[in-house]
């Protein structure tokens, strides 16, 4: 396995352990949260820098990079709704989002066709890191005593209601996304339903 691949199956394992930080540690260690998700989001930097610098890009690589990103987004929105800051149901947009284009770029490589990648998912995807790592910064100010400035403000952000509609940016964004992905691949989405039938046909 390449150096590239290496750092992002480190990623993948890095997960859990920053749900388990937020969501199930009570109260929660966002210290150490905020250190494992800095250290994940590096390692995203990192390997693809390496993978095209190096030479070392790999099919497997390429294939687990946009899963581990997906795997560390949709982990901080489960245990934000775990912990009650934002909507269920939000979440459960982004993450379906999430297993359509997995699925969706399997099939297209499948049969030759890679997806093509359009600037709104840059935006909804930095909307997305924004919106997790003001949550993450709100959590740490909560957290100071209540005298600080920082601490005050930490909590007016969660009692404000603001987290549910900044996630409600992230969400409509992230949906309008999925139709654009969905647009812009036609083709593909027309190959990976032949090839579903297809198999469909062969096995009955």
């Amino acid at each position: 396995m390449k150096l590239p691949t290496q750092l992002t199956v480190l990623r993948i394992a890095l997960v859990p352990v920053f749900f388990v930080l937020v969501a199930l540690v009570r109260p929660p260690e966002i210290g150490w949260a905020v250190l494992v998700f800095a250290v994940a989001a590096a390692s995203d930097w990192w390997d693809g820098y390496m993978a095209r610098a190096m030479g070392l890009v790999s099919p497997l690589g390429a294939f687990l990079d946009p899963l581990a990103d997906k795997l560390l987004t949709g982990a901080a929105f489960v245990a934000f709704a775990w912990s009650g800051y934002i909507p269920w149901w939000m979440v459960a947009i982004v993450l379906a989002r999430d297993v359509f284009l997995t699925l969706l770029r399997h099939f297209a490589d499948t049969i030759g066709l890679p997806v093509k990648t359009s600037f709104f998912a840059k935006v909804k995807t930095f909307a997305q890191m924004t919106f997790i790592l003001l949550v993450l910064a709100a959590l740490l100010a909560e957290g100071m005593t209540t005298s600080t400035l920082l601490g005050v403000l930490g909590r007016e952000f969660f009692t404000s209601g603001l987290p549910v509609w900044l996630m409600g940016v992230v969400t409509l964004l992230t949906f309008t996304s999925a139709l654009l992905y969905g647009y812009d691949n036609a083709p593909a989405l027309r190959g990976a339903r032949s090839l579903f039938r297809r198999a469909e046909h062969e096995s009955v």
